[in-house]
């Protein structure tokens, strides 16, 4: 609550510390503090300071008038001049403290030559004189801390100086050693008296002005009913102005879409005539609003939108290479072009609309549409869409298999994530280009099995005949029987490679889609049938023999 509180009040602060003239007519009753005790003693004190320096001047001047040595009446020159600055400093402190009002307006400024910073900095000054209006009281408390600390270390100082003298006088000494010292401890004693009434002052200034700060919610309030009774008309009418033009303009953007909706596609004149739409809804309503601050003489608010438009400006020109690159994008004239294809994040994408935002789907997905900020395409490129191109490797349903060897059926696969259900009901989940790294292997359109299968040599004779037709109508015959005919699509049996101990014959099978969930068992069921057949025919397995030579 605190911080909200000090946030409104900052803001307040800024915007209605000063007066402006208005469009409202209604009269201002200025607030009066009446000085307290606390003044009136601060002002004796101030008063004594002063009357102190005044004495020491005078004194000074006659010093000047009987000085005959030319390098003290040069030192005495030097003490009157920094006396007559002190002295106007504290007048001008008493004044202010006892009138209560800031003399800065009544201080003679010297004319400066013409400047053209000093020209463009004036537009700051509205801004600059808000910000010191708001923080004034907080830094005339620091500005009195810092003259309080310098009093008390001169105070100290002259004390320690004081005592010293004291301790040096109680002691014996010559005549004219302790007139000197008498003399010095008189400027001394002066002095510290001087610091004294100093230090009093500004410590009674620094508790009356500590006793009669607001709180944040005092200035909140105050800084509130202030802002509403002079620029708050201002604001008000600004923002009706902005919102005039601002929505004028969109509306007869939307007027004028309307009216060409039905000639279909978007033609470069159209997607031109929106941009310029929506910049001149922008510029128009700040410009309105600047013509409303200027009739009411609101420098601090007109300041600040001069201030915006520099801040705009001066990014836009940081930022014109790219900025260009997204306008021919809304254009329709860049790198990516509606209805062609870019792979976006890892995945493909048709561009459906290019406009302020980028409108992307991709119809294998679920949830496949994506809204972008056009300026996301920014160094991207298109192509036009293949008569046969798949938008995604899978879909839901489908059995894959990933290079990691995980083997599943797609549950779900959006532009975020794609989840696979393996055998036995354990899902995992991918992140989509994680996914596609994979290479995934759609099972679902046919797949094929392939293995090896060894017999032993001794059945040479029949190696490239017998066996391979007999294994290749077992196997068929038995998948067949196992899994159904329909999914059993070919067999194919060769022999692959005659080892030493073995004849390895080559085993593919190639089987429709539907079997792909049974893809395991098709697999274990094929080393069975080669089996059974080798024990029905006689023919051996081969296994790795030790043979034992004795030397």
């Amino acid at each position: 609550m605190k911080l909200f509180a000090g946030t409104v009040a900052l803001t307040f602060t800024l915007i209605a510390s000063t007066p402006g003239q208005t469009l409202s007519f209604a009269p201002e009753t200025p607030e009066v503090t009446s000085p307290g005790a606390n003044n009136l003693q601060s002002l004796e004190a101030l008063q004594r300071a002063l009357a102190m320096k005044e004495a020491e001047l005078t004194r000074r001047l006659d010093d000047l008038a009987t000085a005959t040595d030319d390098s003290l009446r040069e030192e005495i020159r030097a003490d009157i001049r920094e006396l007559r600055i002190a002295i106007e400093d504290q007048r001008r402190q008493f004044d202010g403290f006892a009138a209560n009002i800031d003399l800065s307006p009544f201080t003679p400024q010297a004319p400066a030559k013409f400047d053209w910073q000093e020209q463009i900095g004036k537009l700051l000054e509205p801004i600059m004189a808000e910000i010191e209006n708001a923080t004034s009281e907080s830094r005339l408390i620091g500005h009195l801390r810092g003259q309080i600390d310098d009093v008390r270390k001169r105070r100290d100082l002259a004390q320690k100086a004081v005592d010293n003298l004291r301790a040096l006088l109680a002691q014996p000494a010559s005549p004219e050693l302790e007139q000197r010292l008498t003399a010095r401890l008189e400027t001394w004693t002066r002095t510290l008296d001087q610091a004294e009434n100093e230090y009093t002052a500004l410590d009674l200034q620094l508790q009356s002005r500590l006793a009669a700060r607001e709180s944040v919610l005092d200035q909140s309030a105050r800084y509130a009913r202030h802002f509403f009774r002079t620029r708050g008309m201002n604001l008000l009418l600004g923002l009706l102005a902005f919102s005039a033009v601002f929505f004028g303009f969109r509306l007869a953007d939307y007027l004028m879409h309307r009216a060409k909706r039905a000639r279909g596609a978007k033609s470069f004149s159209t997607r031109l005539t929106t941009l310029l739409f929506h910049v001149f809804s922008v510029l128009g309503g700040l410009l309105a609003m600047m013509v409303i601050f200027n009739l009411a003489g609101d420098w601090f608010l007109l300041g600040i939108i001069v201030i915006f438009l520099f801040g705009v400006g001066w990014a836009g020109i940081k930022t014109l290479p790219q900025q260009i690159e997204t306008i021919k994008l809304m254009l329709n004239i860049g790198a990516v072009r509606e209805g062609e294809v870019i792979v976006y994040e890892g995945t493909t994408y048709r561009v459906d609309t290019l406009g302020f935002a980028a409108r992307l789907s991709n119809p294998a997905l679920d949830g496949g549409t994506r809204l972008l900020p056009v300026k996301y395409l920014v160094g991207m490129t298109s192509r036009p869409v293949g008569p046969n191109e798949p938008w995604f490797p899978s879909r839901v349903g489908d059995w894959v298999e990933l290079a990691d060897g995980t083997a599943g059926k797609i549950i779900s696969q959006t532009p975020g994530s794609v989840q696979l259900e393996a055998l036995g009901g354990s899902r995992a989940v991918y992140r989509t280009p994680d996914y596609l790294a994979q290479s995934p292997r759609n099972l679902s359109g046919g797949f094929r099995i392939e293995t090896r299968f060894g017999i032993d040599c001794r059945h040479q004779a029949i190696a490239n005949t017998e066996i391979p037709a007999i294994l290749s109508a077992q196997l068929r015959e038995g998948l067949a029987t196992a899994f159904g005919a329909e999914a059993v699509r070919g067999v194919e049996v060769a022999l692959a490679k005659a080892a030493s101990s073995a004849l390895e014959y080559a085993i593919a099978i190639d089987l429709a889609g539907d079997a792909a969930a049974r893809a395991r068992d098709i697999r274990l069921a094929i080393t069975r049938i080669a089996v059974d057949t080798c024990n029905e025919r006689g023919w051996v397995i081969p296994f790795n023999q030790v043979t034992v030579h004795q030397g």
